[in-house]
């Protein structure tokens, strides 16, 4: 039932959040419509005997001007709209996901020297709820520090499961295949789960844990 709620929710936030998206772009062309008919009037009231340029030449440069013009407007365009999608993204993130019952899981990579990671996937309460294959440049990305949200969730205070899988290259290049499971209770000061790798240099293998923060 809070699935269906929350998939019906997230319809509806989306599409008034791609309507409010549509308003603003056809704000900004507007704009720019009106910049350009300001231009060609402020050509038009030029008195012709006081231009000293050929008429080809004269619209050569008035069309490399406009192209120019164009392009600058096109790249501000751009710029905008990825800025007004990460601020409805996060938004939407806020509305479907209050911050009392917000909980997120995310995997970390520390060392890698036993180990290659391909994939995660993701059991809670006894449900598959994610699954990621990882690429090169996301391995390497989080060997240098950084982390992966793998899901996030509505999770209420109590009891909980969480079981991840791990796949991936092991020590002598063989086929490695792990799983590990944690028993929590989630509560008020709770809000994320990490699926952490790491290296044991004693017996030169890789280790997989699952904390709660």
């Amino acid at each position: 039932m809070l699935g269906a709620q929350v998939m019906e929710k997230r319809g509806f936030i989306r599409a008034s959040l791609t309507s409010c998206a549509l308003v603003l772009t056809f704000a900004m062309a507007q704009n720019y419509a009106a910049e350009v008919a300001e231009s060609q009037h402020w050509a038009d009231g030029v008195d012709g005997g006081e231009v000293t340029v050929s008429e080809g030449a004269a619209e050569s440069v008035d069309a490399e001007a406009e192209l120019k013009r164009i392009s600058k407007y096109v790249q501000s365009l751009k710029s905008d709209v990825v800025d007004l999608n990460h601020d409805l993204k996060q938004m939407e993130e806020r509305i479907l996901y209050p911050s009392s019952t917000k909980y997120s899981v995310f995997v970390s990579f520390s060392s890698g020297q036993f180990f290659q990671l391909e994939s995660v996937k993701l059991k809670l309460n006894g449900k598959m709820v994610a699954t990621h294959l990882y690429s090169e440049k996301q391995q390497s990305a989080m060997l240098r520090g950084g982390i992966h949200r793998l899901y996030i969730t509505n999770l209420a205070d109590g009891e909980h499961s969480a079981t991840a899988f791990f796949t991936g290259i092991g020590p002598g290049g063989r086929s490695y295949k792990r799983a590990t499971t944690l028993e929590f209770e989630k509560h008020a000061n709770s809000s994320y789960l990490e699926l952490a790798i790491g290296d044991d240099p004693v017996k030169q293998e890789p280790v997989f844990a699952i904390k709660q923060w």
